[in-house]
């Protein structure tokens, strides 16, 4: 093993040697593993660590935590916990473990194991190194899969032939890190990938992990990237047949960052900013197709009232939207049912004009308030009912419109118009 230098803030290398040092008064032997040292190599240290014990993991937590002042959750069947320390943050911790998989897509089966045994069970040679805690060999590096020969040489290496049976989630990951680094997977991993995504292993995953495979590529810097890599390779179609990349999504696709970056400027909240990524993956919108993607992916009813819609509104509502006759308050009416997350995709896939057109409206109308009211048209004297709707709605025009300059003009129109 060999010893590297590292810049690591002072609150995390101290953190490093007590757990190293704990683990030596147990008779044990810790390491940090995973993303958290292949961030190190890259010099992009994160905040959470990952520690793998070659002994009683969960114990071993819960004696940091009673250490530390700090709070615990375990996971007994998979031998992991996670450690919440005040003022520093997360740390998880594992039994070093081996794993088998009793068919592809299916949660493994562990048993205890050594650190090597741990690392092989990894999805890829960078993210299987560690580096060890024990006093007397701190930081020293274990990399028996050459992870830092394929981070220096720029690829992504999957360590055994089954990597994607086993776990088919895989994919999502290789590609993640490959667009995230800026990597290439290699020639005989991608060989191995798209073998997996042809035998179809991909149907044998629940609808909830490939959800969250999903949203993490959504959470990526450049989510675009990964997305136009999942559709070059063929996997989109194997999640869902009405998932896919169209060339008018490859258009909008570049423009969404923007989009949401916009619609938060300008105080216009998005519940589920990741949606706004998911509706350009939407090829196929036929309502049985929605209503198939939704319960493959078993999608919240938020996530599920923003398929509808957008499936609904696009592309028809973008030519409505488009039309020279288009007035602020027909667009008001177009697009104030929809959720903020279809309206943002929408201005993403509108062209140019369009697209600046939009910009104008939410500008204009986001914040607007109704000048006029219930209460100002009985103050008027008109009696309750079902011309309020009418009235009101109208009012608004106007004042969207510019037919009325301010709150006395839609009055006195109202007055005009309304009251004998």
């Amino acid at each position: 093993m060999k010893t590297y230098r590292f810049v690591i803030p002072p609150k995390t290398q101290s953190l490093l040697k007590r757990i190293g040092r704990l683990a030596d008064e147990r008779g044990e032997a810790a390491y940090a593993v995973g993303g958290f040292v292949r961030d190190l190599f890259l010099k992009r240290p994160g905040v959470d660590i990952d520690i793998t014990v070659e002994g009683d993991g969960v114990t071993f937590a819960e004696e940091l935590a009673r250490r530390t002042g700090s709070e615990v959750e375990a996971f007994s069947r998979f031998g992991t916990s996670i450690v919440v320390i005040p003022g520093f943050g997360k740390v998880d911790v594992v039994t070093a473990r081996t794993e088998s998989y009793e068919s592809p897509g299916a949660l493994p089966s562990v048993k205890k194991g050594g650190i090597l045994q741990d690392l092989y069970r990894r999805d890829f040679t960078v993210n299987a190194m560690a580096l060890s805690l024990s006093p007397g060999y701190f930081l020293r590096l274990l990399d028996p899969f050459g992870g830092l020969e394929d981070l220096r040489k720029g690829r992504i290496r999957a360590l055994h032939e089954k990597s994607f049976v086993d776990d088919p989630t895989r994919i999502f990951r290789a590609v993640r890190f490959e667009q995230r680094f800026r990597k290439r997977i290699e020639e005989k991993t991608q060989r191995w990938l798209l073998a997996s995504v042809k035998g179809r292993f991909i149907d044998r995953v629940s609808g909830e992990r490939l959800r969250n495979e999903l949203r993490l590529i959504f959470l990526e810097p450049y989510p675009e990237r990964a997305v136009r890599r999942l559709d070059e390779l063929g996997v989109l179609p194997h999640i869902h047949p009405a998932l896919g990349v169209s060339a008018s999504s490859k258009k909008a696709l570049p423009r969404i960052a923007d989009c949401i970056r916009f619609f938060q400027k300008n105080k216009m909240p998005l519940e589920e900013e990741r949606m706004a990524w998911f509706q350009a993956l939407l090829s196929a919108r036929g309502e049985g197709d929605v209503e198939g993607l939704c319960k493959r992916l078993m999608l919240s009813r938020t996530e599920q009232k923003i398929v509808a819609q957008s499936a609904k509104a696009y592309p028809a509502l973008l030519k409505e939207l488009a039309k020279e006759e288009s007035t602020v308050s027909r667009m008001y009416r177009l697009l104030c049912p929809l959720r903020p997350e279809v309206q943002c995709f929408l201005m993403a896939s509108a062209p140019p004009p369009l697209r600046a057109k939009m910009a104008r409206y939410f500008t204009k109308v986001q914040g607007s308030v109704p000048w006029l009211r219930g209460r100002d048209l009985q103050a008027l004297g008109i009696p309750p009912g079902f011309r309020y709707s009418f009235i009101l709605l109208e009012a608004l025009n106007g004042q969207l419109d510019g037919k009325f300059k301010n709150r006395r003009e839609a009055l006195e129109w109202v007055k005009k118009s309304f009251v004998s």
